[in-house]
């Protein structure tokens, strides 16, 4: 049955009448609202379980229940021959003059690196997606207070002067201070407050190519309007702009969902914008939620711990396509000679049976 453009009109208007009524009766409000969130969990967990009897039966077929369509169907796909280890390229137009690192450190917030090594690291260090800067404690140690301004299903709400504000006050601990240490973090809000606080700052925004061979930011994040590029002042604060090598391009309209801002995580996307200023890189803290070494797991382990249902429901539908690509990119990226991946994305040498799995999924 086909609706017209008036008979649609007429049931959203019910819909929304049905809402301004329901909305009269709190705890009906209340219960309905608990009802829809998890039946919207409860489809998402079928998706990843549809996935993942894909992904071993039959990769090709997996990107079909990727819940926000951010695995490529075929049409979309780069032959394994074409496609780039680093799969960010730089825009140097809109990019800071950065000079080439000799050696660099780049840190995430992963458990396989312990924060209180930080004092005996020399060289430029880059502290990844941390939202507030590292402490020093009364003894000494250095250490970070995760802190999110969000809820469940929140994650791109909420953030506001007052609790950002939050993140950066601590009455007890001092601040680190480091000439060496630079903080990558796309949001506005948060530029602000570590420029304010004396602390050194990279923006990495990224775009992809239209049919007419345009660049088309990506980001909802990082976005090149006035306010934003008022930040950049190329000497605390830098930009690194990049163009995503992942997909073959070009783009059709509708745009395709799965080249979306945040589809490899954050750390994979500034790793890849570092490496183009750097001859020799450190990985540390690149774990991907892993809490301990792949080397120490089998097929099934590994497989079954690339999804975390927590991190996924509260924040992304998209936790597991995402691990798809930081688990192949972190086994490349530990191949080549001037990346030494001390965390667990380093890790994965034994596991070639399943990144040749993940291959098919992503390439043709």
């Amino acid at each position: 049955m086909f609706f017209t453009h008036s008979s649609r009109n007429s049931h959203f208007d019910q819909y929304k009448r049905l809402k301004k009524i329901v909305k009269k009766f709190p705890t009906l409000w209340k219960f309905l609202t608990w009802l829809k969130d998890r039946l919207i969990d409860l489809s998402r967990l079928i998706d990843v379980l549809m996935m993942m009897i894909l992904f071993h039966f039959w990769p090709e077929q997996t990107y079909r229940f990727s819940t926000r369509k951010i695995l490529p169907p075929k049409k979309y796909r780069l032959s394994k021959e074409s496609r780039p280890i680093i799969p960010y390229d730089l825009v140097k137009s809109k990019s800071s003059n950065i000079p080439i690192m000799k050696e660099i450190s780049i840190i995430g917030r992963g458990s396989s690196f312990n924060l209180k090594n930080i004092k005996e690291m020399k060289g430029p260090i880059f502290l990844d997606s941390f939202w507030c800067p590292l402490r020093i404690d009364v003894n000494g140690n250095t250490f970070y207070v995760h802190r999110t301004a969000y809820g469940p299903g929140k994650y791109e709400e909420g953030l506001s002067e007052e609790n950002v504000d939050e993140f950066f006050e601590d009455k007890i601990n001092k601040h680190l201070k480091n000439k060496n240490i630079t903080y990558v973090i796309p949001r506005k809000i948060l530029i602000e407050r570590f420029k304010k606080g004396g602390h050194n700052v990279l923006s990495v925004i990224s775009y992809t190519v239209d049919e007419n061979g345009n660049l088309r930011s990506l980001s909802k994040i990082g976005e090149e309007t006035p306010e934003y590029l008022k930040l950049i002042d190329h000497v605390q604060c830098k930009l690194i702009s990049l163009v995503e090598k992942i997909y073959k391009p070009p783009l059709l309209a509708p745009d395709p969902d799965f080249v979306q801002d945040g589809s490899t995580g954050s750390f994979l996307h500034d790793l890849c914008a570092l490496s183009h200023f750097a001859e020799k890189i450190n990985v540390y803290g690149w774990d991907y939620y892993l809490d301990k070494s792949p080397a120490n797991m089998n097929y099934w382990q590994l497989l079954f711990n690339m999804y975390k249902i927590r991190p996924d429901l509260d924040r992304s539908m998209a936790h597991f396509e995402t691990a798809l690509k930081n688990f192949y990119y972190g086994y490349q990226l530990s191949k080549l000679s001037n990346f030494n991946i001390h965390s667990y994305m380093g890790q994965l040498g034994k596991h070639e049976k399943l990144i040749k799995k993940i291959e098919r999924v992503l390439f043709n």
